[in-house]
């Protein structure tokens, strides 16, 4: 059973019982990500992020280790765009620990300044394992290229100009300007009570007081084109992707099951031509990104440099022909089975049911269950899939960013930039 408690300050408890399981799995969600800082706060909300273990008023560093230990639990946070959460999963009898746990360094982290000073490096040498790792890198500079001048195009870890710049004091007073409690949403799964964790944890959560409205969130305008960054590696890392839609927009099953199709799995239409058939590539593939005003369909790939023309053509080529030609229901039903196996299986994840709860209730303010999302899997036409294709595939719309010794004349020609 799910249930969902609001609190005075705008704190919003979503709560799932389930009688059978050993754990309970908590997260404390903010509804604050790279998309909402300033340039030269770039980085901050990761920075957070990384303080959240290093210390409370009532606690060190170890001791928060030790208490974990001592527990059997697991705890860790994470930053993406739009949302940082703190989360942590343990025995159902130990609730009430792991509760006061989560809260006490959610609200009261010490931001001592000699660990702020060693979080720092750690955030650095993160940055250089990215710009060290070229098929990562080649995503941060896909995104710059695709959404540039917009927060939602910076790199969630920000710059090594930006993090070197904040200081303990910008960490405090980002905390207070940005952690309202409206923005805020705890999910928790497992054997549990929801009164339980109301009077737990929204006792605590009470005290965070109410802030201002903060500014809307403007949505991101793609840059279409092709960027080539020349680099001294073995391959050529090519990531390419065009606007689609959003969280919370009706396509997004649609989108979805596109994705399967383009290059989603083993069997796919890219994974086939361009991997299977040519050997062109080792890493090839296609991914949804889907956030709460827009949304990106993209493509990797990571090819030879004398074949990456071919390879940006063959890629093309399969992104064009999905947009004026109808799949066949066959390819459609495999793509939606696919879809259905992988969500059902999730479901059998305590964390991936407490993620769901708090994306849910950010973008639609109710749960959604999962007879509801099959349905619509399900409703797909594929009429639907031509549409959606033709809408996100237009050649005129796809961004392209290389990465690598490439031949950048060739894949100009390929691109038609």
């Amino acid at each position: 059973m799910i249930n969902k408690t609001t609190l005075d300050n705008g704190v919003r408890l979503v709560t799932e019982d389930l009688p059978h399981a050993y754990s309970v799995t908590a997260g404390l969600w903010m509804e604050v990500g790279s998309r909402d800082e300033e340039p030269a706060q770039s980085g901050i909300s990761h920075f957070i992020e990384h303080m959240a273990f290093k210390g409370t008023a009532r606690r060190d560093a170890l001791a928060i280790a030790r208490e974990l230990d001592r527990l059997g639990g697991l705890a860790n946070a994470f930053t993406s765009k739009e949302s940082t959460c703190f989360h942590a999963r343990t025995l159902a009898e130990h609730l009430e620990t792991i509760s006061d746990l989560l809260t006490d360094i959610f609200l009261h982290p010490a931001y001592d300044a000699i660990e702020v000073e060693r979080e720092r490096q750690v955030i650095l040498q993160e940055i250089c394992a990215v710009e060290d790792t070229p098929d990562e890198l080649v995503h941060v500079l896909f995104g710059q290229n695709f959404w540039p001048g917009h927060p939602m195009g910076r790199p969630v870890l920000g710059s090594s100009e930006s993090v070197g710049a904040v200081g303990r004091q910008d960490l405090v007073d980002y905390l207070a300007g940005s952690y309202a409690p409206d923005r805020l949403v705890v999910a928790a799964v497992g054997r549990l009570e929801h009164q339980r964790i109301v009077d737990l944890l929204g006792a605590a959560l009470a005290e965070l007081p109410m802030l201002p409205a903060r500014h809307t969130r403007q949505v991101p305008a793609a840059k279409p084109g092709l960027v080539v960054v020349p680099r001294q590696c073995e391959q050529v890392h090519v990531a390419m992707g065009a606007p689609a839609p959003a969280a919370t927009d009706p396509d997004r099953f649609t989108a979805a099951l596109l994705n399967v199709i383009l290059g989603g799995n083993m069997s796919s239409r890219l994974f086939q031509e361009v991997r299977e058939k040519r050997g062109l590539a080792y890493a090839v593939y296609s991914y949804l990104s889907s956030y709460s005003d827009s949304g990106v369909l993209g493509v990797y790939m990571g090819v030879a440099p004398g074949r990456s023309p071919e390879a940006l053509k063959v890629a093309r080529g399969e992104l064009e022909r999905l947009a004026v030609e109808p799949v066949s229901e066959e390819e459609l039903e495999h793509a939606k089975e696919h879809t259905k196996g992988s969500i059902l299986l999730g479901a059998e994840n305590p964390d991936s049911r407490m993620f769901r709860l708090a994306r849910n209730e950010f973008n639609f303010g109710r749960d959604v269950p999962l007879e509801e999302v099959v349905a619509k899997i399900e409703a797909v036409q594929v009429a639907d899939i031509l549409r959606v294709a033709a809408e996100c595939l237009d050649p005129a719309k796809l961004g392209v960013t290389v990465l690598g010794p490439a031949d950048a004349a060739g894949l100009s020609r390929e691109v038609g930039a």
